[in-house]
Parts: C-alpha cells; sequence; structure tokens
C-alpha cells in the first residue's frame, strides 16, 4: 500500500510511478502476484493517516509506503506495523527515529535552500519574504523552513529577511486572507515564496493585485512548489516568478520497488 498525506493531484502523479512499477513487476516476475493499493485521507491529519495504518495492518498488508504527515506521531503506528510483521518504507517526509526500513524521497532542506537561493538571486541579494509555510508538525516541512531560513541569514548583509510565515492554510479563501494579512502587516515586502502545493493562494492573491511577472512587474518576485496544474497555469499567467518541482513519481516507483524486493527477494534497498 502507498499512503499519501491527502488525496489530490500532487499525490496522483506519485501514484502513477507506483502503478507503472507494479506493471514491470509483473511482467519481469510472473510467478509473483504484486497487488497495489493507492490511499490516503480527504485531508491532511496524522490521525486520519494513523486509522489507514491500522486498517492495512489488520487487512495484513505485506508493505507500506507512506509520507507521514506528523513523524511524531506516526513513529508509533510504523513501529506497531513493524512489529506484527509489516515492512513500512516513508516518502517524500521521514519517520527517522521509528523502525521504518528506508526513505525514498527529496533532500528537503536543499529543497528550501534553492527555493531561497532562487529569491535572493532574483532580487539582487535582497529578498523581503513572506512565506506560506507547509504543515508545521511534518518534518519535510521544518527542513524546507531551516534551508530558507539559512540561506537567506548567509545573505542577510545584502537585505535578505525572512518577515514572516505562517502555517496550517494551503488553499481557499482562508489561505488568501492569510496571505493578504501578512502582507499588510509586512508592507516592505517584495517576494512572497510557497514551501508547499498551496501556491495557487499565492498566485490568486498576485492576480487579484493585477501583478503580472510577464508585464516585467520585476520588483516583487514570486516563488512558488511542486507542479500542480494550478500552479503551472500560475507560471503561464506570469503571476509567479518560478516554481521548484521535485519528480515524486519517483517516490512510489522507487518505493514499489523497494518493498517487493525487501519483501519477495529479502534484498535490502540500499541507499
Amino acid at each position: 500500500a502507498v499512503v499519501y498525506t491527502a488525496l489530490g493531484d500532487f499525490w496522483d502523479m506519485c501514484g502513477i510511478g507506483g502503478t507503472k512499477r507494479v506493471g514491470e513487476l509483473k511482467t519481469e516476475d510472473p510467478d509473483w502476484t504484486v497487488d497495489l493499493e493507492l490511499t490516503g485521507p480527504s485531508e491532511m491529519g496524522s490521525a486520519a493517516q494513523i486509522q489507514i495504518m491500522e486498517n492495512l495492518v489488520s487487512l495484513k498488508y505485506d508493505g507500506i509506503l507512506i509520507a507521514a504527515s506528523d513523524a511524531e506521531a506516526l513513529t508509533p503506528s510504523i513501529n506497531a506495523a513493524i512489529d506484527a510483521g509489516v515492512l513500512v518504507f516513508t516518502m517524500d517526509t521521514d519517520c527517522p527515529d521509528s523502525k521504518r526500513i528506508a526513505f525514498v524521497g527529496t533532500h528537503n532542506e536543499n529543497f528550501g535552500r534553492k527555493l531561497a537561493q532562487f529569491a535572493v538571486d532574483w532580487m539582487k541579494g535582497a529578498p523581503k519574504v513572506i512565506l506560506n509555510h507547509g504543515a508545521i508538525a511534518q518534518l519535510g516541512m521544518i527542513q524546507r523552513l531551516k534551508g530558507i531560513e539559512d540561506v537567506l541569514n548567509e545573505n542577510k548583509a545584502t537585505g535578505a529577511e525572512l518577515l514572516d510565515h505562517q502555517s496550517g492554510v494551503s488553499g481557499g479563501p482562508d489561505g488568501q486572507a492569510l496571505c493578504e494579512q501578512m502582507m499588510l502587516s509586512n508592507p516592505n515586502w517584495n517576494t512572497t515564496m510557497c514551501d508547499n502545493a498551496g501556491g495557487s493562494v499565492v498566485a490568486a492573491v498576485w492576480e487579484e493585485n493585477g501583478w503580472n511577472q510577464a508585464k516585467d512587474y520585476t520588483d516583487k518576485c514570486s516563488v512558488l512548489s511542486d507542479d500542480a496544474p494550478q500552479v503551472i497555469n500560475a507560471i503561464k499567467d506570469g503571476l509567479a516568478t518560478a516554481t521548484l518541482v521535485q519528480k515524486q513519481w519517483q517516490w512510489a516507483y522507487y518505493g514499489v520497488d523497494f518493498m517487493f524486493k525487501k519483501i519477495a527477494l529479502g534484498q535490502d534497498p540500499g541507499t
């Protein structure tokens, strides 16, 4: 089973990778029957993921690949699954203190560094950043924030600064209002940034205010994350300067590969 943080376009791409690897395995190892369950809660939250994990264990799944929305909260469930004989791997965001077999995903601290470095370069060393931040308890987001803060602190002498960051709302009118409130509270901002899949909120604020990068509105910068359709459209329409894209389909592709090799062949995934 592959367990997402929540259902949505971003994770659909991940599922494509897992499904692709299962199809290949059926050809490469025809003596084995490989079944794949793609699942996740409708909205992100550790309680729903814990319930899904417990259900998969009770159904005697052989392996689980999970993107944990909260490393601390999910660690006991991962350990319980391992103790019950279910092999658990993590993806996207790790649970390093758990008994998980291996992690496959992005180096999230470097992801944050790349976001911030783009802003530094675009704003000639002096980005004044307001950040739409991801889930506050998710380890991957904690690591991304550290990367962002480190780069901005390294460029503090030229004027780089993280003015504000808010977490917990990634979409809809509430998210847009939160972004606008950060702007009002920090009138000297010149850079909006999003380190999660909620870039459509930032783009909506730019559209509402008539800012358009395509019209040489270059005294402001907007750096988004990932490749959700709304984010790609924001780039095309000039409502964002750039987006940093992961290869999330690889997480499930290699995660399924690791699970099969460990379960069926007894091979360790290595590093």
